[in-house]
């Protein structure tokens, strides 16, 4: 129930949050052209696209690689935020377009 104040309580200060950033994984992949790329990792880039690690390593790993567009930087393996999108806008199917 909320307080009420009465006529003769002093207002308070209440403290403000920062606003709630969510983390990596679950920031909308649906980027405008003018994002900055952003750089998930092989477990990140696994939750997003709802697979596992293990799958995303054998696309990369079949000829031809399959999968969406990656980094290699010395050994690490990383995904752009654009790639990602751009993978999942190749995977999307159309029913209308999909029945012709």
């Amino acid at each position: 129930m909320p307080h009420a104040p009465t006529p003769t309580a002093r207002a308070t200060v209440h403290s403000v949050r920062a606003p709630y950033t969510p983390p990596a994984a679950s920031i909308c992949i649906c980027a405008d052209a003018g994002t900055p790329s952003l750089l998930y990792t092989n477990d990140e880039a696994a939750k997003i696209l709802k697979v596992s690690v293990a799958t995303l390593r054998r696309w990369r790993t079949q000829q031809p690689p399959q999968g969406p567009a990656y980094v290699r930087i010395g050994a690490r393996i990383s995904y752009r935020h654009q790639d990602l999108a751009d993978y999942l806008d190749s995977r999307r199917t159309v029913p209308e377009v999909a029945a012709r």
